[in-house]
């Protein structure tokens, strides 16, 4: 069993400052940068655990820069070839300290610092809502939303690819499915079910999602008890199913 690893963390000032030059005229990956921000004496913080030292770093960003072709091939991936493949990264490389993950200036560093240039690959500056993509803690953060699939859906689901963006957004932007991965699993499942797709697919989360939520502050929704679990999105997915159909 591998030690508890910490990660560097980006202060919020410095964040802010090369979150703006990102925006504005696109950051590429800065060695001598990468360097400063990882000797700062705020980067780690005190507390136990293994510090991650340059070669470590680096061996990730080489992980994610050869997992999306680019020693092969200067032709960009498709974004769901992204995702998936740079997601699988961060879940694999969270394991034993997941608690990192859950920083936000941690997401910042690894970001702005180790990973700019791939940031910005997948949502150019001059996107819509640019900086989300690159604040470390907002749901919509370019790596830390793909990191979140892994960790509440599991290997399984992510790797079938059956879901769409839309349904991640649905499902992870609500606590009781982003934090609960037996209910998020449950709703993938009744989800593909129903075997809609485009716009049919789309009006059934919604409704689903709203009247699961609805439940839960009705009766206690948790996964103690499987049999009272089925019952309920049972009973839900009746519901959903008679709201569309009266639509």
């Amino acid at each position: 069993m591998r030690p508890y690893r910490l990660y560097p963390r980006l202060s919020a000032e410095h964040a802010v400052s090369l979150r703006e030059r990102a925006l504005v005229g696109g950051l590429e990956f800065d060695l001598s940068l990468f360097e400063d921000s990882l000797s700062e004496t705020s980067a780690f913080p005190p507390t136990g655990g293994r510090r991650l030292t340059e070669d470590d770093l680096l061996g990730f960003r080489e992980r994610c820069v050869t997992a999306l072709g680019r020693s092969l091939s200067n032709e960009a991936c498709t974004d769901q070839a992204f995702d998936l493949r740079v997601g699988r990264i961060l879940f694999n490389e969270s394991q034993g300290s997941e608690g990192e993950f859950g920083s936000a200036q941690v997401w910042d560093f690894l970001t702005l610092i180790v990973l700019p240039d791939l940031a910005l690959e997948r949502f150019p500056p001059s996107g819509r809502g640019g900086v989300a993509r690159l604040t470390g803690g907002n749901r919509r953060h370019v790596f830390q939303r793909l990191w979140r699939r892994w960790n509440v859906f599991g290997e399984d689901i992510v790797e079938a690819q059956e879901l769409t963006e839309d349904d991640y957004v649905a499902l992870l932007e609500r606590r009781l499915t982003g934090q609960n991965r037996a209910l998020a699993t449950k709703t993938v499942a009744e989800i593909r079910r129903t075997s809609r797709t485009g716009q049919s697919r789309r009006d059934f989360t919604r409704v689903f999602m709203r009247q699961l939520v609805q439940m839960s502050g009705l009766v206690e929704i948790g996964d103690e008890d499987p049999e009272h679990l089925k019952a309920l999105f049972a009973h839900v997915t009746d519901v959903t199913e008679r709201a569309l159909s009266d639509a």
